[in-house]
């Protein structure tokens, strides 16, 4: 039967190309925003499930990292925590985003600059909590005057070590490079706390105070009784607080994403749809002689099914490639788009690929049903 199917198919290569092509386009663009979804997702939350922060304390009313509108006092925070039993270390931490920040390129008198969008992070140098992730190139720890940039800004924007950066009314130094620390729409930088203290007017203050406990205490607990060691705040353990995050980064791209994602459904069951459809019509009079000699319904049903699988396996297939090429070229051309494809995903957009191939053989099916051998011979 299956011989019988590919033979109907590729008698009409025309046809056969654009039922393979519209499933190809349809799987293409679904996988791709899947991957182009789970890209974004890996990377805005992964500074701070990688960070050594166990437990992240912000006022009420705070619930995620980027957008930083916490304001936590730090009078009477020693007291408080350094002679708490379950905290390994703890330090302030100030998260402020900056938009417009001027770059300047001493190596390259020529070049005007650039402007960028970029997190601000003071940290405690001497603990490190809430500092990079991993530096990779330069001095571990900013000075005073100096900065501490993510790898992704570097590349994205050409900064290098020894350009300068004017944030806050104030120039700095770049001395080292990170990674780590990219939220795909923004970027962080590092300076030392008392730095970022003082260019932002926030003495005696943070944005969070983050604390690195012993591994036999519960984190949930923890976060949960943080108000008993400072009145007024709110904690999250590492993990809700970096899906808060993607919440608010993913969670009004979601929607569009969805429905781009019914659509590219809709374009390839259409397409496919409508050619075997058509192919089905064209030959009636054969399905009609095949039923006149004894073939039941049923066959010639699994016959069309198998057309439609065909195409839709082949239109995988080069969806999958397409997506695999074209991800990371799309990546090169444009650094804010993060793709990662899972085979998870990839089992997924197979699935959906067999149920529009079903769909696309259902109306030639019933057509099938319609047919009278008797008509077909006296045509």
């Amino acid at each position: 039967m299956l011989l019988v199917a590919r033979k109907n198919l590729f008698s009409e290569r025309t046809r056969l190309a654009i039922a393979v092509g519209g499933i190809a386009l349809s799987v293409f663009l679904i996988s791709l925003l899947l991957s182009l979804y789970r890209g974004w997702d890996e990377k805005v939350g992964k500074f701070v499930e990688d960070s050594d922060v166990d437990v992240w304390v912000g006022a009420v009313g705070t619930k995620d990292f980027m957008r930083a509108a916490s304001l936590v006092p730090l009078e009477g925070s020693s007291e408080a925590f350094d002679n708490s039993v379950p905290i390994k270390e703890w330090a302030p931490v100030i998260v402020r985003p900056m938009v417009g920040v001027k770059v300047e390129f001493p190596r390259d008198p020529d070049n005007p600059g650039t402007e960028l969008d970029i997190h601000l992070i003071g940290y405690d140098v001497r603990t490190g909590l809430g500092g990079p992730i991993k530096v990779v190139k330069g001095k571990e720890a900013p000075g005073p005057g100096e900065i501490i940039i993510d790898k992704a800004l570097s590349s994205r924007y050409n900064i290098d070590l020894d350009d300068v950066i004017s944030a806050g009314g104030k120039e700095w130094t770049v001395v080292g490079i990170s990674q780590g620390g990219d939220f795909v729409a923004s970027q962080t930088v590092f300076v030392s706390l008392e730095q970022a203290q003082e260019t932002l007017q926030m003495e005696g203050q943070a944005t969070f105070i983050v604390f690195d406990l012993f591994e036999t205490v519960d984190e949930e607990q923890f976060a949960a009784d943080v108000a008993t060691l400072a009145p007024g705040a709110v904690g999250f353990t590492r993990n809700q607080f970096a899906a808060n995050t993607r919440e608010v980064i993913l969670g009004e791209v979601l929607p569009i994403l969805t429905m781009v994602l019914a659509l590219a459904f809709v374009v390839g069951l259409a397409v496919s749809g409508l050619t075997i459809y058509t192919a089905t019509i064209e030959k009636s009079r054969e399905y009609g002689i095949l039923k006149a000699v004894g073939f039941k319904n049923s066959y010639l049903y699994r016959l069309v099914f198998e057309q439609s699988m065909v195409t839709g396996a082949l239109g995988f297939i080069i969806g999958i490639g397409l997506t695999l090429l074209f991800g990371p070229l799309f990546g090169d051309r444009v650094p804010q788009f993060v793709t990662l494809v899972r085979w998870q995903d990839v089992l997924a957009v197979f699935g959906a690929t067999v149920l529009m191939s079903l769909f696309a053989g259902y109306v030639p099916v019933r057509r099938l049903a319609a047919i009278d051998p008797v008509a077909v011979f006296r045509a």
